[in-house]
């Protein structure tokens, strides 16, 4: 039996510290309030299906300000998993004060979400799948489709280059940026149809020519018939 030689992996790694540094990194930047354009693709895209969402997961959610904002606009209960345990407390905080009751945040990965089969109507990746460790990438795939009934809708906001790649992340050495289109990985298995795909500039509301910058939402549907 080998031990893999990028052991802890990565998921590991944002749990023990790299996702309270990324946190603590971007605090002042995830406050902000005006920061809802691909939430709002995403609701303006589902709005025929409004009644339908009662049940919402954020992966990534930092300290929850887009899983609350969606849960506002579907009128739907929410839960967010981020592997930092100072936002999820940080957010936590905030929706309590504000007395917010149907929106809760916990600590997890994407590879290990701890929560029921089909439980959720919309599942939403926060921009994190690109952080994912390889070695987890399939397990949190198959973990987002556990969790999100047949006949629900799958989000995903992420890089979206011409062509796969890794690169150096720069805060932390050893810990790799993964740049693909990750909705071929739902695709790909003929249970996901995709609904919609908007591209944007990682630093802009507008399509970038730099492949390297490019950012997408992508919106899916999952087939209820498949299952």
């Amino acid at each position: 039996m080998t031990t893999s030689s990028r052991d802890p992996n990565q998921s590991k790694i944002f749990v023990e510290t790299e996702g309270d540094a990324y946190y603590l990194r971007n605090k002042s930047a995830l406050a902000r309030n005006d920061q809802f354009f691909c939430e709002d693709l995403l609701c303006q895209t589902l709005a025929p299906f409004q009644a339908e969402v009662k049940q919402i997961l954020e992966i990534g959610c930092a300290t929850g300000q887009k899983v609350q904002y969606l849960c506002q606009h579907f009128n739907a209960s929410g839960v967010g998993v981020d592997p930092s345990a100072q936002a999820v407390a940080d957010g936590n905080q905030r929706l309590s004060t504000a007395g917010t009751q149907n929106v809760l945040l916990q600590v997890s990965t994407a590879n290990s979400l701890p929560f029921e089969k089909h439980r959720f109507d919309l599942v939403y990746f926060g921009f994190c799948l690109y952080l994912v460790d390889r070695d987890d990438l399939f397990s949190a795939i198959a973990e987002a489709d556990r969790v999100l009934r047949p006949g629900g809708f799958l989000a995903i906001v992420d890089f979206d280059p011409a062509q796969r790649h890794k690169r150096p992340y720069h805060h932390r050495e050893g810990v790799f940026s993964y740049k693909q289109q990750y909705a071929h990985l739902f695709t790909a298995s003929g249970h996901y149809y995709l609904v919609s795909k908007h591209s944007i500039s990682h630093r802009g509301h507008h399509f970038s020519k730099d492949s390297d910058e490019r950012v997408s939402l992508c919106i899916l549907y999952k087939e209820p018939q498949a299952y």
